[in-house]
């Protein structure tokens, strides 16, 4: 259904517009969806279903989110108040969730201008002092950066001391696997699984780089039912990173 309704709009109505507006334009496709099998906790939308996209991909009708952002928002909920908090390449939904919160200081950033956001830092020398920020979200961005190591340091540096990092990218296992002559997207795409990606980490391999620059870590894994109430990813490993 959402596929259909996706395409029949798109042959109506310019995609920039749809682009534009698409927070008006959700609660209208979500209607669709109503029910009371699943839930998603950031919108706190209930339906019938979630939408399953052609990568398999669980996305919430309503406010858009994926299963990996609705995990992210349950385990750092409770830790936000009174915090202030960098959130680079932000969810556009998830951002105004954030954004709308009157008891933490949210700074979301995004250097390429792909995601609406009041910062514009480059992760790799972030313009911020040291020290800044109680909790940065860097989900999806380490495998785009060159210099990732030079990423990992700056974000130890901007977080204050006890400050945590939430970090997530696609894994594998065994070793990292990159390779600076891969530089096509094509190539990217056939090797690192995306046309952006730069490498694929392994759990094992962004820990211990993420140690070689002074955080402590902790990598926590996920299992659920296929089917569970928030559709939350089956499997996934989130890393967080403290500065000590």
């Amino acid at each position: 259904m959402y596929f259909k309704i996706k395409q029949a709009v798109k042959h109506i109505i310019p995609e920039k517009w749809l682009q534009k507006h698409q927070d008006k334009l959700r609660p209208i496709v979500a209607l669709f969806y109503k029910g009371e099998r699943f839930h998603c906790n950031i919108c706190h939308f209930k339906m019938a279903q979630f939408i399953t996209l052609t990568d398999e991909k669980v996305l919430c009708p309503n406010c858009g989110s994926l299963s990996r952002t609705r995990r992210l928002w349950h385990i750092i909920e409770p830790t936000l108040p009174h915090k202030k908090v960098l959130h680079f390449s932000p969810p556009r939904g998830f951002s105004k969730v954030l954004e709308n919160l009157n008891d933490m200081i949210y700074e979301p950033s995004d250097y390429m201008g792909e995601f609406q956001a009041k910062r514009r830092f480059n992760i790799e020398a972030i313009d911020a002092p040291s020290n800044t920020y109680d909790v940065i979200i860097c989900y999806h961005v380490l495998e785009h950066i060159n210099q990732d190591l030079q990423a990992m340091t700056e974000l130890y540096r901007v977080l204050k001391p006890q400050g945590k990092c939430y970090i997530q990218t696609p894994f594998k296992f065994g070793d990292i696997y990159e390779d600076e002559t891969i530089k096509t997207p094509s190539d990217r795409l056939k090797h690192f699984g995306q046309e952006d990606h730069l490498r694929v980490y392994s759990v094992e391999g962004l820990d211990n780089r993420l140690k070689s620059v002074g955080f402590s870590t902790t990598a926590i894994n996920f299992t659920e039912d296929k089917d569970n109430y928030n559709g939350f990813n089956i499997t996934e490993t989130v890393i967080v990173a403290q500065k000590i």
